[in-house]
């Protein structure tokens, strides 16, 4: 195939041949054959007009093969080379002209310039290019200089079109000088810098596309250049600015770039008062930097500069300001934002939620740009909402307004991620689960149940789970028939919505219509199912449904007499290895056993019935009131009997609160010494942190001044390589010259050596000198620094040493203030005691007297007294009625409070310990609730047991005795659950005061369940308490029960054997808890003590009775030591001085043993003294007489009371 010319272009060449025909040396050749030929021309016209016709001629497409195998593309490249631009720049630019149009025509010759090291070549040409163009040559024309700049970069972006080519131009080296071409300034020309930047631009963004390059793009330095040019005032260049970053944004370490650039912020500078599509480009940006944590963690550190912008593109209500593709994107960087699970509580925070409830309530589902808004929102929404924040404030924002509207929607992704939200929003939080409930969210996740997606399934059952904890919501989930699709769930072969459905089986089993309902419409099959399956959690909640249904007296006799498989698979999974499934089954064994009534008919009835007949009884005997003399004397007797017990009850509870006094102020003082011994490890850390930081400053500096010093040697040898190159391209310039003015220019070459060399050593001195100025200048700052961290660390040793001081004075009269605290304390109990003594002694008196007359008066009337006799009688049948009414209504009230623990407090604190962001751990919950929720079953069983009996009887008309004593009988079982709670009670309260000050957000949650309408301004410590009350007042209930029953009532022995019953269990745990602070105090006064302590320190049998400051010394009455501290135990004296150094501690001395042979005797030698004469004789010294008396009567009343180990021969320990 022959070059083709155009008609015009052909004349012009034709025309051009003819006039410098001489010149040519190939005639026969075809005309592109002597124009080549004419490139070697000596006139440089010649050259000119040749090589522009042959690129002109390459315009046409046609010649695209042709001029390849012609072999003008090496020609084209030969020409574009560096060296050339300062002898023959117009052909440079004409070369440049004729590879653009070649390589536009043909993907081969993009190929085969690349082949012919082309690529390497343009890149150099443009390096030189922009020194030219910065700083034009006196000869050259600054029109061909910018016009060849223009078609090199037009040359590179139509280069970069080809992935293989991507490749290739992708080095850092390139990429240098694009950023060099990015970077060009020129205010005098503003055009021809916007024209340049935006070609080098386009170059760029082509030559990314290529996702490897874009490593070597960053670090050539091209993201911070790009992002100067997000201010250029051609929007064009704005715009591929934008794309660049954009595209930049996949890969982390040029997300990492940006960052450091200040990038996000400039970003999110283009989200306000811009075009959409510039916007909207921007946040897709913004969209790929949020998928890496570092960006997350950046942009919530500095929320002012990036969120609140990005927030700020949402609209206060939708369809206000804001367009549906805008709102889109803005939410798929929320999106992102929300993805890293560690910082999306910092997050939640930010008040996004605020933002995005009014930006999508209310808006339709008509196109699938919605469809994607409200997916986005909802699967934002279900992250955001398990955050404990979010969950608090969930009704006050319309967040759980916004999820129920939602949720209604007819989209199975926005119903199922709406349906997940709620699930993540009711476990811990009541109000949440009731609001929902309010709104309708109950039914609405129930008719979900029967949709055939599993996974929309999964979550409204989930959420089901956790709102069928809300009282209102378990009702109204029984009312929507949640047991039958309990029962469905159940039945499904997914186990995932098995296990839902078990779950939500025994939330709903708490209910007592639902729990009933259940075994009546034959469900035990389904508890038999699961208790014999072989899946242990699925066995574990068979055994949870079997606890609860047994709760019912009624479900108790079915799941006796009609479930014959029932027990038995109960019983095997008592065995179990599985420590849960174990406990649950012996609870649930234990409910079964609980007595229960031979028939229910007729009960139900009663329900409504009770409060009336109730209210009848009161009213009743207000109206048969009489005014007898011995009734009225019987209360008084009661009264006055009261009054004592009261007192007396008030003595010892001011004892306890006196003990506890003390055990807290030891508490407070240990704890000092705690804060104390962390503040100095403190110190002593934050001195050896100083000191590591100030030797890693060295290091750093060290290794500054090295790479200071390797830079610059590196900017030295750069500059002389520069030098050189510039040496050798004038020695080419200079060997073209003529030779006439050859000898001149050689003597102006070396003048011109001469002085670059004079001013290069010039320059080298002066640098020299001044890194030796900043050298010093550096070492005379750092030296200052050091002086000035000197002078603060003696401040702040200083000002710690006075703070000590002050802290040790503070505590000494605290100490002082405590002591004199307690001496009031005790003197007030010791004159109550008196008190009491003195009334009992006028009372005994009065009662004698009251006793005389009344012996007379019953002589005087014995048909009077029969007649009061029956009537008391009478009254005391009324009586005994009122009692059990009571008893009734004392347990159904103690019953709600126990579930009000467990069901507000308990429960949520479990949910919210299994979660990633605990609020408190599951460990600290346990020890503050104990056993609550066991002691909650075993009264549950227990008041319907007591309430059944009860309506039996009033629904037979009192036809027989009310029995009820050997319903009491069954207290016996709840000893173990009852001792742990009460054993623990003052470690669970001191736990729970300590966990509310240390912990805002456990406090924060207590206050908000405490402020739920169901609780009745009830606080949870008052509640706590109900179990450690709760027996003593079985005991005074069961008394009067007693003292109103006849001794030939049927009920009368049941009543007084389960009275003994409860007495002793009360006995044995008191007995347990006293054991257990004994223990404690053993224990602490162990870990105080230093030196060589008896092995046997620490026995069961050993229990502390007092501590104070007595000297002690030998039988001479020699006392040396100073500080001394007296500690008497049961079988024991130990002799110990305070520890010089720690606070509250103590040293051991010496220690005798209290043995039957023991004896204390007065020691008048000593002032207030004595001495204890064991295996060895020592003398002891008191402050006052009184302190004498003290510790003598207790030493003694050891001696008379020793444990039976004491008994034995026991040698004393010396020092």
């Amino acid at each position: 195939m022959s070059f083709q010319f155009d008609q015009n272009l052909q004349q012009q060449v034709d025309q051009f041949l003819g006039d410098v025909d001489d010149f040519i040396t190939n005639k026969n050749g075809s005309a592109v054959e002597k124009l080549i030929g004419l490139l070697g021309s000596e006139e440089k016209s010649i050259q000119y007009n040749s090589m522009a016709m042959l690129a002109f001629a390459n315009q046409a497409p046609n010649n695209k093969d042709v001029s390849r195998e012609n072999g003008l593309l090496k020609i084209f490249l030969d020409y574009c080379h560096p060296s050339k631009i300062i002898t023959v720049l117009p052909m440079v630019k004409n070369a440049s002209m004729g590879l653009m149009f070649l390589a536009n025509h043909s993907d081969v010759n993009k190929q085969a310039i690349a082949d012919l090291n082309g690529i390497d070549t343009i890149f150099e040409l443009l390096r030189d290019l922009l020194v030219m163009i910065k700083s034009p040559p006196e000869d050259v024309k600054k029109e061909d200089i910018v016009s060849t700049l223009s078609q090199t970069l037009n040359l590179v972006i139509i280069l970069a079109s080809l992935q293989g080519n991507r490749e290739k131009m992708g080095t850092v080296a390139n990429f240098l000088v694009l950023n060099s071409l990015l970077s060009y300034e020129n205010p005098s020309s503003l055009d021809l810098q916007l024209q340049i930047q935006e070609k080098a631009l386009s170059a760029t963004n082509n030559i990314c596309i290529h996702k490897e390059n874009k490593e070597n793009c960053r670090v050539a330095g091209v993201v911070e250049s790009v992002f100067k040019l997000f201010y250029s005032t051609k929007p064009s260049i704005q715009d591929g600015a934008l794309r660049m970053i954009y595209n930049m944004t996949i890969v982390d370490a040029s997300r990492e770039a940006i960052r450091r650039c200040k990038g996000l912020e400039t970003l999110v500078s283009m989200l306000k008062d811009q075009p959409e599509a510039v916007s909207l480009l921007s946040l897709k940006a913004l969209s790929n930097m949020f998928v890496d944590r570092q960006t997350i963690e950046y942009s919530v550190n500095n929320q002012d500069a990036i969120l609140v912008p990005i927030y700020n593109v949402f609209p206060p209500a939708y369809g206000q300001g804001c367009s549906d593709n805008l709102l889109d994107q803005v939410l798929t960087v929320v999106q992102n934002l929300v993805s890293e699970e560690n910082l999306i509580e910092n997050v939640a925070r930010s008040g996004i939620i605020t933002k995005i409830v009014p930006a999508v309530k209310g808006m339709p589902l008509t196109n699938t740009t919605h469809q994607s808004i409200l997916v986005k929102a909802s699967c934002i929404l279900s992250g955001l909402i398990t955050i404990e924040e979010v969950q608090q404030a969930a009704v006050e924002n319309g967040l759980i307004t916004l999820l129920v509207e939602m949720i209604q929607l007819p989209s199975a992704e926005v119903r199922r991620e709406c349906a997940r939200a709620l699930a993540n929003a009711t476990p811990y939080y009541d109000d949440v689960r009731a609001e929902i409930g309010k709104q309708g969210g109950v039914k609405l996740c129930v008719e979900l149940l029967l949709q055939s997606d599993k996974e929309l399934v999964k979550q409204a059952a989930r959420s089901l789970v956790n709102l069928a904890r809300n009282t209102h919501n378990e009702e109204a989930l029984f009312e929507s028939k949640g047991l039958e699709h309990s029962i469905r769930l159940i039945n499904l072969p997914e186990k995932d919505l098995k296990m839902l459905g078990t779950k939500l089986l025994v939330n709903l089993s708490l209910n007592e219509a639902a729990r009933i309902a259940f075994c009546q419409k034959g469900g035990l099959s389904i508890v038999t199912t699961l208790l014999v399956s072989q899946d242990p959690e699925l066995q574990l909640q068979g055994t949870k449904i079997a606890t609860n249904l047994a709760i019912s007296g009624r479900n108790r006799k079915i799941m006796n007499e009609q479930a014959p498989e029932l027990i038995p698979s109960l019983k095997a999974l008592a065995s179990s290895a599985v420590a849960d499934i174990k406990l649950q089954s012996e609870v649930a064994l234990n409910n079964l056993s609980f007595p229960y009534e031979q028939s229910y008919e007729g009960l139900d009835q009663m329900e409504d019935a009770m409060p009336i007949f109730m209210q009848s009884q009161y009213e009743r005997d207000d109206e048969d009131e009489e005014d007898d003399d011995e009734e009225a004397d019987a209360r008084k007797r009661q009264e006055e009997e009261e009054i004592r017990i009261a007192a007396e009850k008030e003595v010892e509870e001011r004892k306890r609160i006196m003990q506890e006094e003390v055990k807290r102020i030891e508490e407070r003082r240990r704890q000092e010494q705690e804060k104390r011994v962390q503040e100095e490890q403190a110190r002593k850390q934050r001195e050896e942190e100083a000191e590591k930081l100030r030797k890693a400053q060295e290091e750093m500096e060290k290794l500054r001044i090295e790479e200071e010093a390797k830079e610059k040697a590196e900017q030295e040898r750069k500059r002389i390589e520069e030098q050189k190159e510039k040496e050798r391209l004038e020695q080419e310039r200079i060997k073209l010259l003529d030779e006439q003015q050859k000898q001149k220019e050689a003597e102006e070459s070396k003048r011109r050596e001469a002085e670059a060399k004079a001013q290069e050593e010039e320059r080298v001195r002066k640098q020299k000198e001044e890194e030796e100025r900043i050298r010093k200048q550096k070492e005379e700052e750092e030296r200052i620094k050091k002086e000035k961290e000197a002078e603060a660390e003696r401040l702040r040793l200083e000002e710690e040493e006075r703070l000590k001081k002050e802290r040790e004075v503070e505590e000494a009269r605290m100490r002082a203030l405590e002591e004199e605290q307690l001496r009031k304390m005790e003197a007030e109990i010791k004159q109550r005691e008196e008190d009491i003594r003195r009334q009992k002694i006028e009372e005994e008196e009065r009662r004698k007297r009251e006793e005389q007359e009344r012996k007379l008066k019953d002589q005087q009337d014995k048909a009077s007294q029969e007649s009061a006799r029956l009537a008391q009688e009478a009254s005391r049948a009324q009586k005994r009625t009122h009692i059990v009414q009571e008893i009734m209504q004392v347990e159904v009230n103690y019953v709600k409070n126990l579930l009000l623990i467990v069901r507000k407090f308990l429960q949520p604190l479990n949910q919210i310990a299994t979660s990633k962001r605990p609020v408190v751990t599951a460990e600290r919950i346990a020890q503050i609730f104990s056993t609550i929720e066991n002691i909650q079953n075993h009264n549950a069983i227990f008041s319907d047991g007591l309430t059944s009996r009860i309506k039996r009887w009033l629904a037979d008309n009192k036809k027989d005795h009310l029995i009820i004593g050997d319903i009491f009988q069954k207290i016996g079982g709840f000893m173990n659950d009852y001792s742990k709670y009460i054993n623990n009670y003052n470690n669970s309260i001191k736990l729970y005061n300590e966990t509310r000050k240390a912990n805002p957000q456990f406090a924060a949650f207590i206050k908000k369940v405490e402020s739920d309408p169901e609780l009745n301004d009830k606080e949870l410590e008052n509640l706590l308490i109900t179990p450690v009350q709760q027996l003593p007042r079985y005991i005074m209930l069961v008394q009067d029960l007693i003292r109103n029953t006849s001794e030939d009532h049927p009920d009368f022995k049941p009543l007084t054997e389960a009275l003994e019953k409860i007495k002793h269990i009360t006995t044995i745990i008191n007995e347990k808890k006293r054991d257990a602070e004994d223990a404690f105090a053993m224990l602490q006064i162990h870990q105080t003590l230093h030196g060589k302590v008896p092995n046997n320190f620490v026995a069961p049998h050993r229990k502390f009775i007092r501590e104070g400051a007595i000297h002690f010394g030998s039988s001479s009455g020699s006392f040396k030591d100073k500080e001394p501290i007296v500690f008497l135990f049961n079988d024991m004296v130990m002799m110990t001085i305070k520890h010089p150094n720690r606070p509250n501690e103590y040293k051991y001395r010496y220690s005798t043993f209290l043995t039957p042979s023991t004896t204390i005797e007065d020691l008048p030698s000593v002032n207030n003294g004595f001495i204890i004469k064991s295996g060895q004789w020592w003398s002891f010294s008191c402050p006052t007489p009184k302190d004498k008396e003290n510790w003598v009567e207790a030493i003694k009343k050891s001696l008379a009371n020793l444990p039976k180990e004491a008994l034995k021969a026991q040698t004393p320990s010396k020092k």
